[in-house]
């Protein structure tokens, strides 16, 4: 009987959970969907798709004496010819051109809502009663483009960093509307820092943006993409005084290399190869010239995508990232013993001042390059049981593991049953 009433009880939630799953699915896709962004001091409304922008939109704010709340609301309905209600009047404003919410109603909040207008000239200015103003083309064109449940932030950031879709990074500065956030070069230092873009602008530029308050994006730097291997990388080279450069450190830590940086002498070394760096801010930066040179490969510009594609042998294994620090040994390669080990869970342990590695025990075969260990293709699958396949196209050697099955059967009491 308490079997039965288990399995009676455990249907239920089963179902449940069938009918639950598919709306609680629907509401996550439609929130990673889509997202509005309104930003006061700037009066912009920004619409993003899978956390891309998709397009920037000027919009009118609550005047100072009714400021339009902050924080971080959703769509709870949308009308379209709705009827206005004065506040304290008995009478209602139909739908038509003496309408002031225009032709279409975007509510996040009780008696707050993203709306058309009847004053277009009020666009870009704090003169509302709350609500989000917008031009009737542009509220229109976002009626169709947001559902409800659609997330809808509302900050208050005088300093706003950005970078677009052309790559063109970009400060700007806007009026203190409701006296709320002085503005400070640390403050805008921060900010930089904040969006990976420190060091990248003058103090005299910074100095005079905090001075003249441009009330628009003022474009400081352009940057472009990275690619290596044929995979878009989330670093981007940055063009300074004429010439490309490429955040190195970021760089070697997402390769898993390791790259040392000189802050005297203002230059960078891998595995006995010296280049010159520079330093903005915190970040350590090497020419895009210099960069096959520290890290090996080949590097082409593709300027109709923007982008510098760099070839670098690199090691996967079972199909992830392992290591950048790819070594040519005559035929062969040679990838580092210690990082393979971590990654498959092997008891090693390494003696650096005989150059011996021993792997569970026994003494590995392996090269001291460096002062490290490393294990060549040749001779990996005696050293760790791991195959080395290696594609030149690619220039990735591919490792899976194991080489040769392993049998569990002997570990099995008779009768066992092996899943």
């Amino acid at each position: 009987m308490g079997m039965r009433m288990c399995r009676r009880v455990l249907w239920v939630i089963f179902c449940l959970a069938l009918f639950a799953l598919p709306g609680y699915a629907q509401a996550m896709e439609q929130e990673a969907l889509s997202k509005i962004i309104i930003n006061i001091p700037s009066r912009t409304l920004e619409l993003y798709k899978n956390n891309t922008l998709v397009k920037e939109y000027p919009v009118g704010v609550g005047k100072p004496s009714m400021p339009t709340p902050t924080g971080e609301f959703s769509i709870i309905e949308k009308e379209v010819d709705p009827c206005w209600y004065p506040p304290g009047k008995d009478f209602i404003v139909p739908s038509g051109p003496d309408n002031p919410l225009g032709y279409r109603w975007i509510g996040f909040a009780p008696l707050y809502g993203i709306h058309g207008t009847n004053a277009p000239w009020s666009i870009g200015l704090a003169v509302s009663n709350g609500c989000v103003r917008m031009q009737e083309e542009d509220v229109e064109e976002l009626f169709e483009l947001v559902d409800c449940e659609t997330s809808v932030s509302i900050e208050y950031e005088r300093i706003k960093v950005r970078v677009d879709a052309r790559g063109r990074g970009s400060i700007g500065i806007y009026s203190d509307i409701y006296g709320r956030q002085p503005v400070t070069l640390a403050s805008v230092k921060q900010a930089l820092a904040q969006a990976g873009l420190d060091g990248l602008a003058d103090e005299s530029f910074l100095r005079a943006l905090i001075r003249d308050i441009p009330e628009k994006q003022v474009v400081f730097a352009q940057f472009h993409n990275l690619k290596i291997n044929g995979v878009l990388r989330p670093e981007r080279i940055v063009s300074r005084e004429g010439q490309k450069q490429v955040p190195v450190l970021a760089l070697a830590e997402s390769l898993n290399t390791f790259v040392n940086w000189n802050e005297d002498q203002q230059t960078l070394t891998r595995q006995n190869k010296t280049v010159p760096g520079i330093k903005h801010g915190t970040t350590v930066y090497v020419n895009a010239e210099h960069l096959p040179d520290l890290v090996g490969g080949r590097g082409i510009w593709d300027e109709s995508e923007n982008c510098l594609e760099l070839m670098l042998p690199v090691a996967n294994f079972d199909g992830q990232l392992l290591s950048g620090d790819i070594v040519r040994v005559g035929n062969h390669f040679a990838i580092p013993a210690l990082t393979l080990a971590k990654a498959l869970g092997e008891r090693v342990k390494w003696q650096a001042d005989t150059g011996q590695l021993f792997v569970q025990g026994r003494p590995a075969s392996v090269m001291v390059i460096a002062g490290q260990p490393f294990v060549t293709s040749d001779t990996i699958g005696k050293v760790y049981n791991v195959a080395a396949a290696w594609d030149d196209q690619t220039q990735t050697m591919n490792l899976s593991y194991p080489l040769h099955p392993i049998d569990y059967s002997m570990y099995l009491n008779p009768g066992d049953e092996f899943f």
